[in-house]
């Protein structure tokens, strides 16, 4: 196997420290970038947390709506049962009712026939 050789390391010492140079000087030169950087990172994790928190708020919340829906599944059927039994026993009224109404109704056609007869007369 060949021996590996270092080329060009003088340019990568080179390139590599003038870098280094004006990542430092870019940090002088603006001294609020670290702790800029700092706040944002604290917000970022902040909000992060929040999130997580809010994720875990809504599973316990929509658990509890699923037991609520159920709940009230439960009620409405109740309630859809009642309503049936109240309609069959008020049905036979129903009927009694309309049959009452007609009877009325031909008993006042039924006078109002006697008095324009009588008027008629």
């Amino acid at each position: 196997m060949a021996k590996k050789t270092k080329k060009h390391s003088w340019l990568k010492w080179s390139i590599g420290t003038w870098a280094g140079f004006k990542g430092v000087e870019y940090l002088l030169n603006h001294p609020h970038f670290i702790r800029d950087f700092k706040i944002s990172m604290k917000e970022y994790f902040t909000n992060l947390s929040e999130f997580v928190d809010s994720l875990q708020s809504l599973k316990a919340n929509s658990a509890q709506l699923q037991v609520e829906l159920k709940k009230a599944e439960r009620t409405v059927n109740q309630i859809t049962k009642s309503v049936d039994r109240f309609e069959y026993k008020l049905d036979p009224r129903i009927e009694k009712i309309n049959e009452l109404k007609k009877h009325i109704n031909s008993e006042i056609d039924h006078l109002q026939d006697q008095i324009l007869d009588k008027k008629r007369k």
